[in-house]
């Protein structure tokens, strides 16, 4: 996290300067490499969505469906808060269409209540 600190020094705020840069194409090639070398992640974001998404996946092989619960944990992170979340960008339209796509792929239900609601009348 960009508050992060060690030795006193706010490691966090130098590594998200050296990510913005490498943005802009400014960043010293041999920075980049040693910076690499260590395994340095340059997109935060992107990152963490893979790691939530293969999450799904294991659940969803696990379970046979993506009806995640909102409380739900897997692994030790918060996977129906993070699916919660991708819902509520797809529905603002802010989710990005290559991650909607795989989401769609895998068995997602956008709507989780109609899903529940229909399933349920299904029974009667």
């Amino acid at each position: 996290p960009r508050s992060h600190k060690e030795d006193g020094s706010n490691l966090g705020t130098w590594l998200d300067l050296q990510r913005k840069l490498k943005k802009k194409k400014t960043l010293d090639h041999k920075y980049q490499k040693k910076l690499e070398k260590l395994g340095v992640v340059w997109n935060v974001f992107e990152n963490r969505w893979e790691e939530m998404f293969a999450l799904l996946v294991q659940f969803q092989q696990r379970e046979g469906t993506c009806n995640v619960h909102r409380d739900h944990k897997e692994d030790g992170k918060n996977l129906g808060h993070w699916l919660g979340d991708q819902r509520t960008s797809k529905k603002k339209e802010t989710l990005d269409h290559k991650y909607q796509k795989q989401l769609e792929d895998l068995g997602v239900v956008w709507n989780a209540l109609e899903t529940q609601w229909e399933e349920m009348f299904a029974l009667l």
